[in-house]
């Protein structure tokens, strides 16, 4: 099965910002009401993970003024590694 290189989501929530990296974390953002976002980032931007997921927040419930309570990192398998090890 062939996968589809996820790139930083950086462009989606930067203010006029555009990162063509590939992702190397996925990360999960939770508010204390149980809402999720999901987006992945490179390990450049990783550093502004728990800023860039409460962006997207605010995005996804415009209005509704959800805090983002956790974030869950999870490192991402490179597919060139994956592939030379099989």
């Amino acid at each position: 099965m062939v996968r589809t290189r996820a790139l930083c989501g950086l462009g989606f929530v930067g203010r006029g910002e555009i990162c063509d990296e590939a992702a190397a974390y996925r990360i999960e953002a939770r508010t204390t009401d149980a809402r999720s976002i999901t987006m992945h980032l490179c390990s450049t931007h990783i550093h502004r993970a728990w800023n860039l997921a409460q962006i997207a927040m605010d995005r996804k419930f415009p209005g509704q003024n959800r805090k983002v309570k956790s974030i869950h990192l999870h490192q991402l398998v490179r597919v060139a590694a994956a592939e030379a090890a099989s």
